[in-house]
């Protein structure tokens, strides 16, 4: 009972910084050469639903039950140069399972860059964490067009599209983390607690 206590006193916590955040500092605009409904777009695609399934836990939690040897691969942008997987019948279950644990993957990446710049944060480099952020958040920012434009085009198998929009996804929740963490620091909040 104590840990549901502390998880719903946190997620108060965090609605509390979060509110606070976007009471305070200024709203994020897309650079000017951007189109202004990147915004819309980003927040699209880093709201959309995680998985709960147990292969997205299993992943998540870093489980040695999960092969990870060719997971790296999807952690790249698209396009995909593999060759098409032979079909099998659980072709559409194997996709599914693949994109459940690259879910729990990403989110574990980035609970573990957030575990970094606590670190970092408790050693008094907010300066450090700053630059790295907006220099991070801005090589996704720029790179996200491209990005965009190669998914609505993509021609390869339908395992390498699901696998691209997650990607893409992936990239979109990262700018709005980076967004949080860099706002929450600039208005001297945790953003890692």
């Amino acid at each position: 009972h104590s840990c549901c206590r502390a998880k719903t006193a946190r997620q108060a916590q965090n609605a509390h910084a979060y509110a606070k955040c976007h009471g305070r500092c200024r709203q994020w605009t897309a650079p000017k050469n951007e189109p202004q409904p990147l915004e819309t777009t980003l927040h699209a695609f880093a709201t959309l639903a995680l998985p709960n399934s147990y292969l997205f836990h299993q992943s998540l939690a870093g489980s040695d039950l999960i092969d990870k040897s060719d997971l790296s691969q999807w952690d790249k942008p698209p396009p995909y140069q593999f060759a098409p997987p032979l079909w099998m019948p659980d072709e559409d279950q194997f996709t599914q399972n693949l994109l459940d644990v690259m879910h729990g993957r990403q989110l574990c990446q980035l609970r573990e860059s957030c575990a970094r710049h606590a670190v970092r944060l408790n050693a008094g480099d907010i300066t450090g964490i700053l630059k790295e952020i907006r220099a991070a958040r801005k090589h996704l920012i720029d790179g996200w067009i491209g990005l965009d434009a190669c998914i609505t085009t993509l021609q390869e198998c339908t395992r390498e599209k699901v696998m691209a929009k997650c990607y893409q996804q992936w990239q979109a929740r990262k700018i709005l983390n980076y967004q949080q963490e860099e706002c929450l620091l600039a208005s001297g909040e945790n953003p890692y607690m």
